[in-house]
């Protein structure tokens, strides 16, 4: 089961497809129900005539409202006789626009024999899967639309620009915004030999260039090739995307630059917010809803950026940020920077790659954790993409096949985002991890047989505990019996599961429920939990057993309207 757009407008129609197969003639009942959080909203009852064998596809029409932003989740139940023969699961949301919750994925196969196979396309909406990068699209870095239908790349690969119209098109019938990439300073070595003064240059007076391929150029305002690059960005949107993907290189991050006959040194940190405007406001007089994102490699230069007109903070990660809980630090110091925008971390998992021969299992259990780390921090990870692919580098054509029982489980985990998107990505969300538990801090406590702290340590559950308006959230990651807690690495085993864990959560105003819910859990149920109120000694407190801990659960404190 699974929605038949990755994502909704408000006031837009839409259907869940379910597809059946039974192994007799059967007169079947199908109950769909429709919940938004933790309360059911909708339910539709339908009679189903099945055949031996024959595979039915069933289409149930939305649940819609008139909203900003919000998911749901639906629940498929199919009765034989009255009993309960098979249930499936899925989530959608629906947003006034992508940025609301920016679920980035990746295409990257432009090939003639691509032309009419939108597969990838259909299986990237399973994944909801909603504003797709258009990777290594480009007849150059430095002249984007392909002038004919086949061309050669940069690197080497055969291409098709028709086949690239029809990607855009298919992403676009599934609800999702196709960006363009485009490299803000990337040129080939051609292009410069013709225009030396539009490059940038070391203190040897050598270009700044990358594998002798792609040459640095000159971002100032006033070059010439600032001029020329957000000129491509308006063709590439006005050829249909909807949108531009900004890379850089991490590098340099000074240089010097040649301007009449003298030479200036350069800090480009303080070019690229000028820029980024300058190609957002350019991409949207062409198209409303149009946008950029910037890529900030290695974190740099966040800093400046964060408050350029863009649609989300994106940031390639690398070395040194290597742990887990360093994920995390990337994300709450993007959003100490600007808490409107969205943050998604580019987090490649190399432990994947095809040629290392890695153990698949190995490199499974270590990317659930890291998955669950950006999540349950508030961040949206890129990395998934066309047939079930999943990045390993930044040269996306080298990305992985997921296994399908691998795919299944990380399909559980965007459900669960979609469904429980605002209380995970919440801009108003409030972290108060380091000063609610753990320590001298008594608001929650935890009694089991590991350590419960915000510190992301191996060997205890990791608890991030954030709140808002009418919320008190707690996200439990499971860090217990892992040989490490690098986020690149697979792992040998999962978490070893916690049971029988009681918390105790000081209570600061009336409480309406508390319930759990978790991405591995395969029912994908919401379970309400029973407390008593018991003394604390700043008052009373809410005392509850917590569900099997796997890896990721969330705590959902639902606070009563004073």
């Amino acid at each position: 089961m699974y929605p038949d757009q990755a994502q909704y407008t408000s006031g837009q129609s839409g259907n869940i497809v379910i597809e059946l197969e039974t192994r007799e003639d059967k007169i079947l009942e199908l109950v769909v129900g429709f919940y938004k959080l933790e309360q059911q909203v909708a339910e539709e009852t339908l009679r189903i005539s099945t055949k031996n064998g024959l595979r039915q596809i069933v289409h149930i029409p939305l649940f819609a409202e008139d909203t900003q932003w919000a998911g749901y989740g639906v629940k498929a139940t199919l009765f034989c006789d009255k009993i309960a023969v098979s249930t499936a699961y899925t989530s959608y949301d629906i947003a006034d626009h992508w940025s609301r919750a920016p679920r980035y994925g990746f295409l990257s196969d432009f090939r003639t024999e691509e032309s009419g196979d939108f597969r990838d396309v259909e299986s990237m909406n399973k994944f909801h899967l909603n504003v797709i990068q258009f990777y290594d699209w480009m007849y150059r870095h430095d002249d984007l639309v392909p002038k004919q239908d086949e061309f050669i790349d940069p690197m080497g690969r055969t291409m098709s620009y028709k086949v690239v119209r029809e990607k855009v098109s298919a992403v676009h019938d599934k609800g999702m915004a196709a960006m363009a990439y485009g490299a803000v300073y990337a040129s080939l070595k051609d292009f410069l030999q013709t225009r030396p003064e539009w490059g940038l240059y070391n203190r040897r007076g050598e270009p700044f260039q990358l594998i002798d391929l792609f040459y640095i150029m000159d971002i100032t305002p006033d070059s010439p090739w600032t001029d020329h690059i957000v000129e491509q960005f308006r063709q590439a949107v006005i050829a249909g995307f909807d949108g531009i993907h900004m890379d850089q290189y991490g590098f340099p991050k000074k240089a010097i630059r040649r301007v009449g006959g003298r030479e200036e040194m350069l800090d480009l940190a303080e070019c690229y917010p000028a820029l980024i405007d300058r190609a957002s406001s350019a991409v949207k007089e062409i198209k409303a809803g149009a946008g950029v994102i910037f890529n900030n490699v290695g974190n740099y230069p966040i800093s400046k950026t964060a408050s350029s007109d863009q649609e989300a903070l994106y940031i390639e990660v690398w070395p040194p940020v290597v742990r887990l809980r360093e994920l995390k630090g990337l994300i709450d110091n993007a959003r100490s920077l600007d808490p409107d925008k969205p943050i998604i971390l580019s987090a490649y998992l190399p432990s994947f790659y095809p040629k290392a021969g890695n153990d698949k299992e190995w490199a499974e259990n270590g990317a659930l954790l890291t998955i669950a780390s950006i999540f349950a921090s508030g961040g949206y990870h890129l990395l998934l993409g066309e047939n079930n692919g999943l990045l390993t580098m930044p040269y996306y054509p080298d990305y992985a096949v997921m296994r399908t029982e691998f795919a299944v489980e990380v399909r559980r985990y965007y459900d669960f985002i979609v469904r429980f998107g605002t209380l995970i990505h919440n801009a108003q969300l409030e972290d108060v991890s380091y000063t609610y538990t753990a320590g001298v801090n008594t608001e929650i406590t935890f009694e089991g047989s590991v350590p419960f702290a915000p510190n992301g340590d191996i060997d205890s559950v990791w608890t991030i505990i954030k709140r808002m308006p009418g919320y008190q959230i707690l996200q439990l990651i499971n860090l217990v019996g892992l040989e490490d807690d690098y986020w690149e690495h697979g792992k040998k085993q999962r978490p070893e599961p916690q049971t029988g864990v009681v918390c105790n959560l000081l209570i600061e105003q009336p409480i309406e429920c508390i319930y759990t819910a978790s991405p591995d859990d395969g029912n994908q149920e919401v379970c309400f939990l029973d407390y008593e109120v018991v003394p604390h000694g700043q008052g009373l407190a809410a005392r509850f057993t917590l569900p099997s801990l796997r890896v990721w659960t969330m705590v959902v404190v639902k606070f009563s309207e004073v």
